[in-house]
């Protein structure tokens, strides 16, 4: 059994790790555009945007560690999609970005971009520093980081509430029309469930390394730390969000939510704001590259004999650190529709893994290459690269492809066609009884 301290530990740790300066900068703007709407419009981001992610670490406590995800898929697939998310969630775009944005928004406001270099070094030294004992990431991330991320967090809500920069205006472009439905467009964007299959790999070690052994045990751990990833979340996600619907003294255009930020702290502490505003994103910058790290390089050394835990670390990093100051732009431009593509497979694992004793590896395989094709369309339309005739007949045939969703339904329904035929499958198979 787990005390009470470390339960609580451990739920930091989790929430630390999605905290990522994306998740900080997108609810202000969200606040900002849905206006009056703001209830319903963060009603439908948080279901998507914190209920989906909160729901993928309960499925993986489900089935007893992100590794049995693709427990059903021929090795090769399984190694190949493995070593595709943690490329992606590593070097090849979220630790890049939070280099980037950590960096943006605490020294480059006073310095410009000359300091990117040693910034840079810096970051990825002490994300390395930390990264190099996964034994201790509770400790460092849980009972740290976290309550000090936290505490400046509550400080920006207290003032946003007791002193908020404006009133509610009327919401504006698709808030003003369909709040909830643009919230869950925005919500699922964010693509946190990614987070949650990796980070899988870390809760699971981090929770054995307390001395818990007993699958049944960890899972309920598990669960336990998704629940209070969720509650806190929320609470972050509402908060940053009321900042955003009370700007209207702040400024007369925001183009993003790290603008709003900028400007509200500035409002409430002058210079000493924009430094409170950098500490944040760089604490939840580096929160999020330690967690990212941890869990690739974990994976990496348990996958592959030749490479270890460190030396994954040390090539993460360096990579990461390299790719932030040297070509970001060109990457993410080729990356992303990789990331878009690679979240509905992820949310179809999933789907698959609690059911894969009902389904053939066939109709796995059926699944999974359904929400690559269709997740590969969703793609080319969130790039604006669909032509325009096919673009059109989508928008009017293919449910939920307005809102970047419209592998869903194709997914969903091989799923349960293969669910139906294997059950009549093994009917037909089932030996008849002999009469006399």
């Amino acid at each position: 059994m787990l005390s009470a301290r470390n339960i609580a530990a451990l739920g930091f740790m989790t929430f630390a790790m999605y905290l990522g300066a994306g998740n900080l900068i997108f609810p202000p703007f969200l606040g900002y555009q849905a206006g009056d709407h703001f209830l319903s419009g963060m009603t439908g981001f948080l279901l998507t945007g914190v209920g989906l992610p909160a729901l993928a670490l309960v499925i993986v406590a489900w089935i007893k560690g992100a590794d049995n995800l693709t427990a059903a898929l021929p090795k090769p697939l399984a190694t190949s999609f493995w070593v595709t998310l943690f490329i992606v969630i590593g070097p090849a775009f979220v630790i890049p970005r939070t280099i980037t944005v950590a960096y943006q928004f605490s020294f480059a406001p006073f310095i410009g971009d000359s300091g990117l270099i040693p910034f840079s070094i810096v970051f990825c030294v002490v994300a390395i520093m930390f990264s190099l004992y996964p034994g201790k990431l509770v400790d460092t991330l849980g009972k740290w980081l976290t309550p000090v991320l936290l505490a400046i967090l509550a400080v920006m809500a207290i003032f946003a509430v007791m002193y908020p920069a404006g009133y509610v205006e009327q919401a504006t472009g698709a808030y003003a029309t369909g709040a909830m439905a643009e919230g869950l467009t925005q919500g699922y964007m964010t693509m946190d469930a990614l987070g949650s299959i990796g980070f899988g790999w870390i809760i699971f070690k981090a929770i054995e390394g307390m001395g818990v052994k007993c699958p049944k045990a960890i899972a309920k751990y598990t669960f336990i730390a998704a629940i209070m990833y969720a509650s806190a979340m929320v609470l972050v996600y509402l908060a940053l969000a009321y900042i955003g619907v009370t700007s209207t003294n702040l400024g007369t255009q925001f183009s993003n939510g790290g603008e709003i930020l900028t400007a509200f702290t500035n409002y409430h502490f002058g210079v000493f704001g924009t430094m409170v505003l950098g500490s944040v994103l760089v604490l939840a910058c580096l929160t999020t590259a330690i967690g990212v790290t941890t869990a690739g390089s974990e994976f990496y050394s348990r996958s592959f004999s030749r490479i270890t835990y460190v030396r994954s670390v040390w090539a993460t990093m360096i990579l990461s650190g390299l790719v932030a100051n040297l070509g970001l732009d060109q990457l993410l431009a080729i990356t992303l529709p990789v990331v878009v593509a690679l979240h509905p497979i992820a949310i179809a694992l999933l789907l698959v893994a609690p059911l894969r004793k009902q389904l053939s590896q066939t109709a796995i395989l059926v699944v999974m290459a359904t929400a690559l094709v269709f997740g590969s369309m969703d793609a080319v339309h969130i790039l604006g690269a669909m032509p325009a005739a096919l673009n059109n007949m989508l928008l009017v045939h293919l449910p939920l492809y307005s809102y970047f969703a419209g592998w869903v339904v194709p997914t969903l329904f091989m799923l349960v066609a293969g669910i139906v035929v294997n059950r009549i499958m093994g009917a037909n198979t089932e030996p008849q009884a002999v009469t006399q």
